[in-house]
């Protein structure tokens, strides 16, 4: 296995951040499914974030084939969590719409 993708198959969880936020290239999507069949037949745990529906994925990742497989794999065993409203990240900009200072 690719020593890159050694780094990401052996923590004991591993959080894969903003998934759509930007597109993969096509090396990239790759190794994401090697680093995500590796934790799937071994059992590790994933989390993923991301505002993209998973029907949005195969874009992300530029192959719809490619994000199914994924997704498959993540969503055999998954718990999925959804959270809807304001963003943390940007709680600060509601004060500052209405001319109030931050906190």
């Amino acid at each position: 296995m690719i020593s890159a993708v050694l780094r990401y198959v052996q923590p004991h969880v591993l959080v894969i951040d903003e998934v759509g936020y930007l597109t993969y290239g096509s090396d990239a999507a790759n190794v994401l499914f090697q680093v995500v069949d590796h934790r799937y037949l071994h059992g590790k745990p994933m989390l993923f974030t991301t505002n993209k529906p998973l029907t949005q994925w195969g874009k992300v990742l530029h192959d719809l084939d490619l994000a199914e497989a994924i997704t498959a794999r993540v969503l055999e065993r998954e718990r999925v969590i959804q959270l809807r409203g304001q963003s943390y990240r940007t709680r600060h900009l509601k004060g500052a719409e209405k001319g109030e200072s931050p906190e």
